[in-house]
């Protein structure tokens, strides 16, 4: 049995070139104010001089092998690839699974030697000689060679690792003394993550469809990136988030292109990134340490959940796989676009995320958007709602449609486009890495500090894993605990709502008019909210639905009241 301890690049605060502590919406937990409405087209302009070095082609435009051009979130011109030409990645039946074990250092991670028998290498990939394309496939498509491989078109080739990677989740050990053990991807993916700026790029892809309305730079600020809206903006789509049919079909895109690479580079785990064949329901459908008791849904998540595991039932609900990804994607609350008005509950996403969240306890929490594609659970989830998906798709004759077919591979490969160019840009700027907005106090007091602040912080509404300081990802520049100071915190919140229109965070003395207490009470849609330069967003918060107790709220709306000192 093998012990790793995390190095400065698997740790959770870090600079750029180690991006481990670096998501989604996603990230995982909504902004502030995740936002509805419309919003204004993304500008293309000035997309070769934004940074790149000298002669180099500019990424996600790039005329590509297929020579197709695409740009980032849109839609591809010229020649599309043929679907005989792009190839399907094997998977063969991953090996048995291997129980991981827990440390009591901080930090560890223990993860056993393989065991069994010697594993059948797989086949070589041959590289074709140029010349002719084969019969069958489109004869502009050059074949991949050695230095000419496109990932986005012919996917990934299988890693060494896949051979002698331990099946099923890591265990991760925070804190030491087993008080906060989390599942986690496997030390190999983490560290392939890390190299190739998986976390980082996870982050800015759904951060740029918050440019709008100003909720990216909460994502961006950790990153040591706030400006990525202004200094690339041909990377901002016209669809925002959870604002139109278009962001909620590319939410399905972006995130079936994580699970295929990920398949595709370790076939033999294909198991590990693959999602819940059902809404899970009994503990019995859990990998281990989720497994003590059954998951808790109320009523509401049950039935919108047995509506995604029998899609192929409830076609009419859904016009387009965009306004699924609508419904799949986005908080509790958010109000349905004109493009499906009779969309029922919406929130399944935040809902699985919460379930499983450690709060801001791990550096793999499920809820922190910086980190939270290392978490187990979240390629669990997010299969899950590849395969309701899939479903839609066929039920729908999207698979055998040949249009359709060829508009489903442009679309996936423009999202792999994008990706490629957040990860490129990654790689050319240095970063300074997140800071603390300012430092812990010890012995505070005062109401926030004795009263308001646990609300925040417990784990039933862990706002905190969402909210914390700059270190762990301050969604919508709100800290609301974690390790800063309440002081800090207090002094932070008397300012504008980045998504609340007219509101300020907090008012002292009058709650009915912070935005905060608002959202966490699921007040904000009829607090009379108007559009300004500060767009409404009157989706609840957490955005799984309202966590509070009567009690709680109460507490809250009395601090306020009283001055919110």
């Amino acid at each position: 049995m093998t012990m790793m301890k995390f190095s400065a690049p698997l740790s959770g605060a870090s600079s750029l070139t180690t991006l481990l502590g670096v998501v989604s919406v996603v990230t995982a937990c909504a902004s502030e104010d995740p936002g509805n409405g419309e919003t204004a087209p993304a500008t293309t302009d000035g997309l070769a001089t934004q940074g790149l070095p000298p002669n180099s082609t500019p990424p996600g435009t790039t005329a590509d092998p297929t020579g197709t051009s695409f740009s980032p979130g849109g839609q591809p011109s010229g020649v599309v690839p043929d679907p005989s030409s792009t190839p399907v990645a094997s998977t063969p039946a991953p090996g048995t699974s291997v129980p991981t074990t827990v440390g009591s250092t901080p930090g560890q991670l223990v993860t056993p030697e393989p065991s069994g028998g010697p594993v059948a290498m797989p086949a070589p990939s041959v590289t074709p000689e140029p010349g002719p394309a084969a019969t069958g496939t489109d004869p502009t498509l050059p074949l991949p060679d050695e230095t000419n491989f496109d990932h986005c078109v012919y996917g990934y080739d299988p890693l060494p690792s896949d051979d002698t990677m331990a099946s099923g989740p890591a265990l991760y050990d925070a804190n030491g003394g087993g008080a906060a053990i989390d599942t986690i991807v496997q030390p190999e993916v983490l560290q392939w993550m890390t190299d190739n700026k998986w976390q980082g790029a996870h982050v800015i892809w759904h951060a740029v469809r918050g440019c709008a309305d100003g909720t990216a730079r909460g994502l961006l600020a950790p990153l040591g990136y706030p400006d990525i809206c202004q200094d690339y903006p041909f990377l901002v789509p016209a669809d925002q988030n959870c604002k139109t049919v278009g962001d909620g079909y590319q939410f399905l895109l972006f995130h079936r292109h994580m699970i295929e690479s990920l398949k595709q580079l370790w076939p033999k785990h294909a198991d590990d990134f693959d999602g819940f064949d059902k809404f899970p329901t009994t503990k019995e459908e859990l990998p281990d340490i989720w497994n003590e008791s059954d998951p808790v849904w109320n009523e509401q998540i049950l039935d919108a959940a047995a509506i995604g595991d029998n899609i192929e039932d409830h076609l009419d609900l859904f016009p387009d796989e965009g306004s699924l990804g609508f419904w799949l994607q986005c908080p509790v609350g958010s109000r349905a676009p004109s493009f499906a008005p009779q969309l029922p509950y919406v929130g399944l996403h935040f809902n699985l995320h919460d379930q499983w969240s450690r709060g801001a306890t791990s550096d793999h929490g499920l809820n922190n958007g910086q980190v939270n594609i290392t978490n187990y659970m979240f390629w669990k989830l997010h299969g899950w709602i590849d395969k309701v998906w899939e479903k839609y798709r066929v039920a729908k004759g999207l698979t055998t449609d040949e249009a359709a077919v060829q508009k489903y591979k442009a679309d996936m490969v423009a999202q792999c486009r994008e990706m490629d160019t957040e990860i490129e840009i990654l790689q050319q700027m240095p970063g300074q890495g997140p800071t603390f907005e300012c430092p812990p106090e010890v012995d505070e007091t005062g109401e926030y500090h004795e009263k308001i602040r646990p609300i925040f912080e417990n784990e039933r509404n862990h706002c905190t894993s969402c909210h914390g300081p700059a270190l762990t990802s301050p969604y919508a520049g709100l800290t609301l605990g974690g390790a800063i100071s309440s002081k800090c915190v207090t002094d932070s919140l008397n300012r504008e709502s980045i998504s609340g229109g007219q509101f300020k965070l907090v008012e002292p003395g009058d709650p009915q008019n912070s935005w905060l207490y608002l959202k966490a009470a699921g007040l904000a849609e009829s607090a009379g909210c108007v559009d300004g330069t500060n767009a409404c967003n009157t989706a609840t918060m957490p955005p799984s639905g309202r966590t509070m107790t009567d009690e709680e709220l109460q507490t809250l709306y009395d601090w306020i009241k009283s001055g919110a000192n």
